[in-house]
């Protein structure tokens, strides 16, 4: 096995094991057996371990469910089910993995963060948009982003009792009775009509720390309607190609006097 994997490997256990936070450098190194100096022959800092982790993750498991071996003597429907069941397996084996990942990793700690975390969701979107297209066909389409919609609902809701409950569920039941929920709608989609027309991108996460501000003016901030203007032209002069940034220091220092939406701010700061 290569350093670099070896070194994730470890990570996985130790962030798994302790916490991101509580876990350093030099002893993911040292089980790793090289010294702390080699870890940055391969990552920059720890966080980028982290990301690289996530990225792992995610292209080994669609790596798994384009397999052609998973589909070997199934139909349609079976493989459906059958890639229900490994999403819902994986998540159980990385359990301790994932809940540091929710609980214990700040994902705003960095916009580098963030837009991994959103271009996996996006990753992850389109992966499920498929599976259901391959399972249902052509009675699907005009229905497939409320489709998508409700699969992910049901999968967050399920994957929540896994993680933070710890509740034990075999997974090829739940499998079945996820897809046997959504064959239910399917049937009755003659009887319908779609509701969502698209499928909105994942929010980003500049625009996540906006709405944030913006909420907290909104709440409970005075002079609501000035510093929402001033939110506003922030938000449309970082939207630019070339921002003038004397300009966002400006409506930034104005912003950054109201005490009510400090802590808002603070996030919204690593973006500027």
């Amino acid at each position: 096995m290569d350093k670099r994997k070896e070194l994730m490997n470890q990570a996985v256990h130790f962030f798994s094991l302790k916490g991101f936070h509580q876990t350093s450098v030099q002893e993911i190194a040292q089980a790793a057996g090289i010294s702390k100096g080699a870890f940055y022959k391969h990552f920059d800092s720890k966080e980028t371990l982290f990301m690289d982790i996530l990225s792992r993750y995610n292209e080994e498991l669609n790596a798994d469910l384009s397999s052609p071996h998973l589909e070997e003597g199934l139909n349609d429907k079976q493989i459906f089910i059958r890639k229900l069941e490994l999403e819902i397996e994986r998540t159980v084996i990385n359990k301790e993995f994932f809940l540091m990942v929710f609980k214990d990793f700040p994902k705003d700690s960095s916009a580098q963060l963030e837009k991994l975390f959103y271009e996996l969701r996006s990753s992850q979107l389109t992966v499920h948009k498929n599976n259901l297209l391959e399972a249902y066909g052509e009675k699907a389409q005009p229905f497939i982003y409320d489709l998508v919609t409700i699969l992910e609902g049901i999968k967050r809701e399920y994957f929540f009792n896994l993680i933070f409950l710890d509740r034990q569920v075999e997974a090829k039941k739940l499998a079945g009775f996820i897809a046997s929920s959504i064959d239910a709608i399917v049937s009755q989609l003659g009887e319908m009509e779609p509701v969502l027309t698209d499928m909105p991108a994942p929010i980003s996460a500049l625009e996540e720390n906006f709405l944030n501000v913006e909420e907290k003016i909104r709440m409970s901030a005075p002079n609501k309607e000035k510093l929402l203007s001033t939110l506003q032209l922030l938000r449309e002069e970082m939207a630019k190609d070339n921002p003038q940034q004397f300009l966002i220091e400006a409506l930034w220092l104005y912003l950054s006097q109201e005490p009510q939406i400090e802590k808002e701010l603070l996030q919204l700061k690593k973006f500027l």
